[in-house]
């Protein structure tokens, strides 16, 4: 029986070594195109041999390249068919909710979170840049911050974010919260900060390329069913507040130890 990539992987993400957490993460963002390679292709694609590629594979519980490719290929199409509003309306819903929460758990990397603790311990002031619907974790996220000693600012309005352009220093921290990482005002604002100021720039986005991931320094993807009703994006943020929640109470725990 062919099984859902992220069901199939849940056990075994956490044995991982850090190369194969790599090829993991590349393989969950650039999931349909691997889903076509051959076991040489994907090789070559990620400079290592077949033999490294096949003992991944067994390593994430799957007999074999074959038995991973299918699992790519019946999850790529999982996600292709999530048709909106359907995807609410379809028996299970609470289920697929759950389970974006608990995958964006297992794939988020300590690693990750221990480069961002580094960066925390220089005291940066700290800038949430957000889209339409982060808005209010914006907010939240600010208080957060705040409650740690650091100066923290999340501009509600596009005019209050661009206003920011000559504050924000190098080493500071911005913080963008985007789903598709493909707001156009987010992202031409951090490229005219970039022209002048090197900030550090720790992204939230979906686990696909995006723009905003690919400018980032550190990068933490989530997962979530688009969700659209009356021209509105109502798409869950959760997993966007957990990453935070991660982000905070593992500075907490580090200046307690």
């Amino acid at each position: 029986m062919i099984r859902e990539f992220f069901g199939a992987t849940k056990e075994d993400i956490q044995s991982l070594n850090q190369n194969e957490r790599k090829l993991f993460d590349f393989v969950v963002k650039h999931m349909e195109e691997v889903s076509q390679m051959s076991i040489q292709q994907f090789a070559k694609r990620m400079f290592i041999s077949t033999t490294s590629i096949f003992r991944f594979t067994k390593k994430l519980g799957f007999t074999g390249y074959t038995d991973f490719i299918n699992s790519l290929i019946i999850t790529t199409h999982a996600h292709e068919n999530n048709a909106l509003p359907g995807v609410i309306l379809r028996e299970g819903y609470l289920d697929e909710y759950v389970k974006n929460v608990m995958e964006t758990v297992r794939v988020t990397s300590g690693e990750s979170i221990n480069r961002v603790m580094e960066i925390l311990d220089q005291h940066p002031n700290i800038y949430i840049l957000t889209d339409d619907n982060t808005h209010t974790i914006a907010q939240y996220s600010e208080k957060l911050f705040l409650g740690l000693g650091f100066y923290a600012y999340g501009p509600e309005a596009t005019y209050q974010m661009q206003s920011l352009t000559n504050f924000i220093k190098d080493n500071d921290v911005i913080i963008a919260l985007s789903y598709s990482g493909e707001d156009q005002e987010m992202n031409a604002f951090i490229e005219r900060v970039y022209l002048r100021k090197k900030p550090y720039l720790i992204s939230v986005t979906r686990s696909e390329n995006n723009t905003l991931e690919s400018l980032s320094d550190i990068n933490f993807y989530i997962f979530a069913d688009v969700v659209k009703l009356n021209n509105m994006d109502i798409t869950s943020s959760i997993s966007i507040m957990m990453i935070l929640e991660f982000i905070v109470y593992s500075y907490i725990q580090r200046e307690h130890m």
